[in-house]
């Protein structure tokens, strides 16, 4: 009777992984995900563990997606997200893709090339909306998602699954990725490293048993293999599946049977490495199968037969045997389209081959793959070859790299831009070719970018090319502090183009003036610069836009009439493109804002929101909701003020950063919150050595929170290095009042002929620009500076300007002011009517400070004044109020994930918390609960524009 061995399991002693993998399933169905590394030598058995992780999913009900990373796909865009996310998006019906694809998640369908027209405006774009894509994929049934190979994914795709990783906690996905132990590239460390520490898991592989390496040696070589020769394939396998099955394939074809005497035999034959044992395998199936398997390692895994076979130079027919022969010996996988049975099989292969013949293969490769239109693949062939002065390869290089930044794959794209160069490009494709190659650099964060815009810059001759160059890298400078040399820069340019095209050269002017204005070195050259263009504005029929916008913010700055000036940003306002991208809104907002247009300004604001919203470009965003905060606290929505500032200092980098933390800071110091502004203001080092015009901000948000922490000395010093600052940007007051504060604080030191020197060419100032916040804040600083009679007609006007203008916060501090200043003459009454207002509208507006006192004063005039309440919507945090304003507003809970970025676990946790402290227990009652009633008496929103 002949004895029959039993089948030996794909997976041996992996049970306590796949228990644990199991539990995190289940935890996976209930939403509350994980990410999993599994990580190991080549040859461990990381795939063959994967591969139960999706039975079992299966078994749960799972929807299972599973990618590869392959050496040749590394430097393509998300390819390892193409292979997840492109096949559930394809095969989904018309109603369902319509779901999958709602919100951010088309532009995330777009970086695949999935959906016509809807390109991510960024590389965040891009993996925000490819994360709710999978959002949506998980939204009906939990989600595994599992990568084999990290240390090959391309980059795109890793930070998609670096942004994917914290989010998992909160959703319905387990992710599981393996990698190679050592992992050169650091891969399971960034994705990890980007996740909550307890929603990763780390598993590491060990090597098999013997008693496991010998039930895989008598299952291929049959049951009377010896203890001895099972001891030596462990011992010489080092206990590694993988070795251990290519030891026994070596030992299958010299015909061993597994006996003791075969041990020497084996000791030889395992001298020869994986790569060597495949080699010589490879070599006695005869030159067709090394000739297929050789294509197939330049071509890559998941190559059609078809394919291979016209690299190979084999008749299609010959290829399909041919591959089942390499199947049957164990060298390629049992799968079409072809795959190499192990991935270290296929290195092997590929490095077998000399230089100079892969270089030329992936040449062959990359024609037979164009004429299937493959774009990417054929660029990552293209970067394999040598440069050869080819102009073909740099027009697929180039239009490769069209598609990766249109994907949102700015690294890939400038890998592409450097070899179309490299070829290379012709002197007129140059300058083009190295512009692209410097903004794709720019956004991906690479140092390289501004050398290469310049070098753009200095290769284009003709007008246009020059000014497309000259705008990128004036950008890029000035977001690196450097407003100075983009000057510069801009200059040439317009020296270079303005005898062949004067408006092209204006609309440079126009740049550099705004540039120019950005830095207190060359301000007032800039300055200059305005008035020689505003002198030109009759000789043109339709000024350039920049050229407008220079004017009015010089002009604001110099406190010049306001009513001209704010028509000129309408001009601009009314133009196409609307709303303005980030080149020219930074400096229209901060225009209106110191014209108090805040009706203009906050259509403007929330526009500019929305549009950037809904293409996800983070960086605009950042922008635009720092001004937001700047104008929100200024109309006294302390509230909104800091919920903006908040989230903008949590994303902003470069000079954006100094703003935003200014800006949060000065909201912070108002709302009484004073430890707390202390601490956000010590995660900056003090950005004093810079020149830009941002560091004026932080020394007025600074110099307030040391006045409310009663340093009255430093604060001084921070508004008068504030003032030094302005002198040289040429801005006189308004934009940022240091003369008032300046005054105010002389006063408190008894510097008294300073401060009445200091307020009253402020006041002088204020009324000539008749702008009514800034007046009022200037009359009350006058007032308390100049004291007695004349300062208490100076507060009591302060307080009738302020009635009239949108600034409620500012009000309820002239009232205080002018009540404690009525008291101290004895005009009690009077003075607990002025300052229970201040009270009143202080309280309303989230101004603790100012309520603090007022309460402080109204207790001295002999009132009782009440408590702050600790509900309402002054309770709120800022996260809170940013969730609860969206609801208000109709967004569902996801859509209010998808524009703050956050997950809709952590949007409905906010809103819950929002219900309790407004007491409310609808959607429909969040509006009248969010709004901060005004008490009677305060008629300050009659002039939101005035």
């Amino acid at each position: 009777m002949v004895t029959i061995a039993e089948p030996v399991p794909l997976l041996l002693e992996r049970d306590a992984e796949l228990a644990r993998l199991s539990t995190l399933l289940e935890q996976a169905h209930a939403a509350s995900g994980a990410v999993v590394t599994i990580s190991g030598p080549a040859g461990i058995g990381k795939t063959q563990l994967l591969a139960a992780v999706h039975r079992l999913a299966g078994d749960r009900g799972f929807r299972s997606l599973r990618a590869r990373g392959r050496e040749l796909e590394a430097d393509m865009a998300f390819s390892v997200v193409r292979q997840l996310l492109e096949q559930p998006v394809l095969s989904a019906s018309v109603a369902e893709r319509r779901r999958l694809l709602a919100g951010p998640a088309r532009a995330g369908a777009g970086a695949l090339g999935l959906a016509a027209g809807d390109s991510p405006a960024s590389d965040f774009a891009a993996v925000h909306g490819l994360y709710w894509l999978c959002a949506n994929l998980a939204e009906r049934k939990p989600l595994l998602l599992t990568v084999d190979d990290l240390h090959w994914v391309d980059g795109p795709s890793l930070s998609w699954l670096a942004y994917l990783g914290p989010r998992c906690a909160e959703s319905a996905m387990l992710v599981v990725l393996t990698v190679r132990e050592g992992d050169p590239r650091g891969r399971a460390n960034s994705v990890a490293a980007a996740a909550d520490d307890s929603s990763v898991h780390r598993m590491g592989l060990s090597a098999l048993s013997v008693a496991s390496v010998a039930a895989l040696v008598r299952a291929e070589l049959g049951p009377t293999a010896s203890a001895g020769f099972c001891s030596a394939c462990w011992e010489l396998a080092g206990g590694n599946p993988l070795y251990v099955r290519e030891l026994l394939a070596a030992a299958r074809n010299e015909r061993l049977s597994g006996a003791d005497d075969d041990v020497a035999v084996l000791r030889a034959l395992a001298s020869s490495a994986v790569g060597a044992s495949v080699l010589s395998r490879l070599a006695r199936l005869g030159s067709d199968a090394v000739s297929l398997a050789q294509a197939l390692a330049v071509l890559g895994s998941q190559t059609e037969v078809g394919v291979a076979a016209e690299l190979a130079g084999l008749d299609p027919a010959a290829a399909e045997l041919t591959a089942d022969r390499l199947v049957a010996a164990q060298i390629l996988a049992p799968t079409r389209p072809l795959d190499f049975f192990h991935p270290l099989i296929g290195e092997a292969v590929y490095a077998d081959q000399a230089l100079g013949a892969r270089r030329l293969a992936h040449r062959r490769a990359a024609a037979i793959l164009n004429r299937a239109g493959a774009a990417d693949r054929v660029a990552a062939h293209l970067l394999a070859t040598g440069p050869a002065g080819d102009a073909w390869v740099v027009q697929r290089l180039s239009a490769a790299a069209d598609t990766a930044w249109e994907r949102g794959a700015a690294e890939v794209a400038a890998s592409y831009l450097r070899r179309a160069l490299a070829e290379p490009a012709t002197p007129a494709e140059r300058p083009v070719l190295l512009r692209r190659l410097g903004v794709a650099e720019w956004a991906a964060g690479s140092p390289d970018a501004v050398g290469h815009l310049k070098e753009a810059l200095n290769e284009a001759h003709d007008a246009t090319a020059i000014a497309a160059a000259a705008g990128p890298l004036a950008n890029a400078y000035i977001i690196s502090d450097q407003a100075d040399v983009a000057v510069v820069e801009l200059q040439r340019a317009v020296a270079r183009i303005r005898a062949t095209d004067p408006r092209l050269a204006l609309r440079l002017d126009g740049a550099a003036a705004l540039a120019g204005l950005m830095d207190d070195r060359t301000a007032p050259a800039a300055l200059r610069t305005v008035d020689r263009l505003r002198a030109s504005l009759d000789e043109q029929a339709d000024p350039p836009g920049r050229v407008l916008v220079a004017i009015a913010h010089a002009d604001m700055r110099q406190a010049r009439p306001p009513r001209e000036t704010q028509r000129l940003l309408e001009r601009v306002l009314a133009r196409e493109p609307y709303p303005p991208r980030p080149n020219a809104s930074a400096s229209i907002i901060v225009t209106l804002l110191g014209l108090e247009a805040f009706g203009v300004l906050q259509r403007l604001c929330d526009d500019m929101l929305r549009d950037a919203r809904r293409r996800s470009a983070v960086q605009e965003l950042i922008g635009v909701a720092t001004f937001s905060a700047w104008a929100l606290y200024r109309r006294g929505e302390l509230a909104d003020a800091e919920a903006q500032a908040r989230w903008a200092v949590e994303h902003a980098t470069g000079i954006w950063a100094i703003d935003a933390l200014a800006h949060l800071v000065e909201t912070l110091t108002e709302r009484g919150e004073l430890d707390d502004a202390a601490t956000e203001l010590r995660r900056m080092a003090p950005p004093l050595t810079s020149h830009t015009v941002v560091v004026a901000a932080y020394l007025m948000a600074r110099g307030q929170l040391r006045m409310a922490q009663g340093r009255c000395e430093e604060g001084l010093g921070d508004f008068l290095a504030c003032g030094e600052r302005c002198e040289r940007l040429g801005i006189i007051d308004g934009l940022y009042g240091w003369r008032s504060e300046a005054a105010i604080a002389h006063a408190l030191l008894g510097h008294e002929a300073e401060a009445r020197r200091l307020a009253r060419t402020a006041l002088e100032v204020a009324r000539g620009f008749g702008r009514p916040r800034s007046l009022g804040v200037t009359l009350r600083a006058a007032g308390l500076v100049e004291g007695g009679d004349r300062g208490l007609a100076l507060l009591g006007e302060a307080v009738g300007t302020l009635e009239h203008s949108p600034a409620p916060v500012e009000l309820a501090r002239a009232l205080t002011d002018h009540g404690a200043a009525l008291r101290r003459v004895g005009q009690r009454a009077t003075a607990r009517a002025q300052l229970e207002r201040g009270l009143d509208l202080a309280h309303h507006w989230g101004a603790r400070r100012i309520a603090s006192q007022a309460r402080a004063e109204l207790t001295a005039a002999g009132a009782k004044p009440r408590r702050d309440a600790i509900t309402g919507r002054d309770a709120l945090t800022a996260s809170e109020l940013r969730v609860a304003r969206l609801a208000a507003a109709g967004r569902t809970n996801r859509e209010i994930a998808q524009e703050l970025f956050i997950t809709t676990k952590t949007a409905e946790a906010h809103l819950s918390r929002a219900y309790r402290k407004l007491d409310v227990t609808r959607r429909s009652q969040l509006a009248e609960a969010l709004v901060s009633k005004t008490p009677a008496g305060a008629r300050h929103e009659a002039a939101r524009d005035s």
